[in-house]
């Protein structure tokens, strides 16, 4: 009976199966870390606050679209020099942000023959107007009623005041709204004669988000519907341009926003693909190989080493150096030369025993360098027939 026996297949080692593992969970965790970019950079192409391109409650798209919907024309700029207007008369210029709009935006702005209502209030904006009021900070908000006679407050009935409000300083022509406890008022309505100048200091009325609240729909559909055209300026603090006349052409943007909306996310996506490939297919060097000291190499290994070394660098005339040198001391040792004798001895002993003329050992032994690898191959076989004839 013949027993047949089997090797045990090659098993795959705990080392081996872990640092699989590792990699798995590495690149599970890049897609992780991928995933949770894009969903916290992806965002809505417009996301300004009282954009009326946001849908997001700090936008004021349900506005411009009840607007629209009534009859209304609005249009969106981001630059004030940009802003056309062809008939003041028919026209309602909305600044949005106004806090945003510097003194000399302001005085631009005050020379518009047409109404105006501004969304947010800064000292340069009540400054300009000059009416007798000025911007103050009260840190008690309150929903509170109209309290004045324009038609509009009185059809909102009620709006919230919140921290910044507007109050009267000195003489004063403007007609003031929605005072809370402190007679801080979060609506001003100034007449002049090139038009109408309302600031509401709250902008929550106008955002889709408190659109709803109090009497807020009311208040911003009336202040910016009365005209069947809106310009709509949302303001910035990098816009310096300033606002131009009526009737004249647009300003042109030196700085158009030609990428597509996510293209920063998509790029990131491209950067971390990039990164996983090359963790995945990249070159990795395995652990450090612990190598037994001293290291014992054969000399004949040494050589061809050191030969291979000679001929990669076309070190011709070093090498043929070595072999003349290694050829003049066995011949030395085998005529008994001492190591201390200068060429011209070593020539002579050489001649003594081989009978070859002087000038010709000399050459041999201590010639010029061979400049190719040919003429090194004829010395060596000069070398090896001299050292043959040495008995």
């Amino acid at each position: 009976m013949t027993a047949v026996y089997t090797a045990p297949g090659k098993t795959e080692s705990v080392r081996t199966r872990t640092a699989r593992g590792k990699w798995w969970i590495v690149g599970i965790a890049l897609v992780l870390i991928l995933m949770g970019m894009i969903a916290a950079t992806s965002r809505p192409s417009d996301y300004r606050d009282l954009s009326t391109g946001n849908l997001g409650d700090t936008g004021t798209h349900a506005l411009a679209q009840i607007l629209r919907d009534q009859g209304v024309t609005l249009q969106q700029y981001g630059r004030l020099a940009s802003v056309y207007v062809e008939d003041p008369a028919t026209t309602t210029l909305v600044i949005a942000d106004a806090g945003y709009l510097s003194d000399a935006q302001v005085a631009s702005l005050l020379a518009y023959t047409g109404d105006i209502v501004f969304i947010g209030a800064g000292d340069a904006v009540v400054d300009g107007l000059d009416a007798g009021i000025a911007v103050v900070y009260d840190f008690l908000p309150e929903t509170v009623e109209a309290a004045c006679a324009d038609p509009d407050a009185t059809a909102a009935e009620r709006m919230r005041v919140e921290y910044t409000g507007l109050k009267i300083t000195g003489e004063s022509t403007a007609t003031m709204c929605f005072p809370n406890r402190s007679d801080v008022a979060g609506m001003a309505v100034i007449s002049t004669p090139d038009g109408t100048r309302t600031i509401v200091t709250n902008p929550a009325v106008f955002e889709n988000g408190g659109l709803l609240n109090d009497g807020n729909a009311a208040l911003a559909l009336r202040t910016t519907g009365h005209h069947e055209n809106v310009a709509w300026y949302l303001s910035s603090w990098d816009d310096p341009t300033l606002f131009g006349a009526p009737g004249e052409p647009h300003d042109v943007s030196l700085t158009p926003d030609f990428l597509p909306p996510g293209f920063g996310t998509a790029l990131y996506a491209l950067a971390l693909a990039a990164l996983v490939g090359a963790l995945w297919k990249g070159r990795r060097f395995g652990p450090l190989a612990v190598e037994p000291l001293p290291v014992v190499v054969r000399a004949s290994e040494a050589t061809r080493g050191r030969a291979r070394l000679y001929r990669r660098a076309r070190a011709h005339g070093r090498a043929t150096a070595a072999l003349r040198a290694s050829t003049a001391r066995r011949i030395g040792a085998r005529l008994g030369v001492p190591r201390t004798t200068d060429r011209e001895g070593m020539v002579a002993a050489i001649e003594r025993a081989t009978g070859r003329p002087a000038t010709e050992i000399a050459r041999i032994l201590y010639g010029p360098p061979p400049t190719s690898e040919a003429a090194m191959i004829d010395i060596v076989d000069t070398l090896d027939e001299l050292e043959r004839e040495v008995h």
